[in-house]
């Protein structure tokens, strides 16, 4: 396909998939076509949708814009994509979310409630595409959650019933540092 017939199919959608569509062409292109780590992809590909599940699948692509929101836009479950430290799952829950236990009380993470089963999973820093999920706060401290016990600082994401823990990794000065920016500045990459 070309990058006129890709453009073509999705100014013919609906509006609402025509803006999200948009904005997974727009993290693909560059100056009128597609950039070059993506044009591959737009070869095999005979429609925007092919085009899309390509990149989709492409593992290489996981940390990608484009990967997440298409991800997110089509309602993926790709948490199983990425590697957690540890998970619980098919937590059981009731009313509109995942209970956290604090030291001064509880908080609910929102969820869809889809079954009301929610999987609940701790990553390190920058373990998975943050920018698939959906941002919901940031805990720092000791609690619980599906009689979990988390002690750190954590950001809390959702994506429709899993609850991901990230990790923050710090430097020495006390801030936060992505665990591969890490791993690179002590030359731990391979």
């Amino acid at each position: 396909m070309e990058y006129g017939e890709l453009k073509e199919q999705i100014d013919g959608l609906g509006e609402r998939q025509r803006r999200g569509c948009a904005r997974v062409l727009s993290l693909v292109s560059l100056g009128g076509g597609v950039r070059p780590e993506f044009r591959g992809h737009l070869d095999g590909a005979s429609t925007y949708r092919e085009f899309f599940e390509a990149l989709y699948r492409d593992d290489d692509l996981r940390f990608t814009r484009a990967w997440a929101a298409w991800a997110k836009l089509d309602g993926k479950q790709w948490v199983g994509r990425f590697e957690p430290v540890r998970t619980s799952a098919r937590v059981p829950f009731g009313g509109r979310g995942m209970p956290v236990v604090l030291s001064g009380g509880t908080m609910l993470v929102p969820l869809a409630g889809h079954g009301k089963q929610a999987h609940v999973l701790e990553f390190e820093d920058g373990a998975f595409n943050e920018d698939a999920a959906t941002y919901f706060t940031s805990i720092e401290g000791a609690f619980t959650c599906a009689e979990m016990a988390f002690e750190g600082i954590y950001d809390v994401f959702t994506s429709g019933n899993a609850v991901l823990f990230e990790r923050w990794a710090l430097n020495e000065k006390g801030a936060r540092v992505k665990a591969a920016q890490l791993a690179q500045k002590y030359g731990l990459t391979g």
